[in-house]
């Protein structure tokens, strides 16, 4: 997909000032390319970006979701990773797409990812925000904060923990590293010997 942006009048747009058009825009279009990480698996991203830079497109758009829209689509990475890797990859102006800094990732969190990723990209990094969606944002409901502490805090149920874990295993994981002290741990090494070695 591509997408198409606008200057405000009086930018600065590759070391030129921008002449009035049309209401205080300029007339020069620049046109990006849309990653839709609902869609695509990571590595095709970061591919799709490096030739759309290649290409010649002024830009790229990355969305923030959660769970794709159907499952057809089958992806959803972490936008943040992503832009991250494509800081080693392209050199064009990436925009979030958006993000909604209200429920599912703190904003605390999100000026983190955002400043960190404006370093990445020299400053060629551009946050945006929106409201979010059920679709993604509900997510903070399923997996709380409350819920995954008990899961896996030291405590006197192994078998929760466990139980917990194995919803990583049922999602594919390879290896899950597992850090515990405290008085109930060789109850919880026996658990993970017999569940899962």
């Amino acid at each position: 997909m591509v997408v198409a942006g606008v200057t405000p009048f009086g930018a600065d747009v590759d070391g030129a000032t921008v002449r009035p058009m049309l209401r205080g825009y300029q007339a020069r279009m620049r046109i990006g390319y849309f990653l839709s990480c609902e869609e695509y698996a990571p590595a095709q991203l970061i591919e799709q970006a490096r030739l759309a830079q290649d290409a010649g497109f002024q830009g790229l758009w990355i969305s923030d979701h959660y769970h794709p829209w159907n499952d057809e689509q089958g992806q959803s990475p972490f936008v943040w990773s992503i832009i991250g890797a494509l800081s080693r990859v392209v050199t064009i102006p990436i925009t979030t797409a958006v993000t909604c800094p209200i429920q599912r990732i703190h904003p605390a969190i999100v000026a983190q990812a955002a400043a960190t990723s404006a370093v990445l990209h020299d400053g060629r990094f551009i946050l945006g925000v929106g409201s979010g969606e059920a679709l993604n944002e509900q997510a903070s409901e399923l997996v709380t904060p409350e819920r995954t502490a008990k899961a896996i805090a030291c405590g006197p149920d192994p078998a929760a923990q466990a139980s917990f874990l194995r919803q990583y295993e049922d999602a594919g994981f390879d290896e899950v590293y597992v850090a515990n002290v405290g008085p109930h741990y060789a109850e919880l090494i026996d658990l993970y010997r017999k569940e899962f070695l």
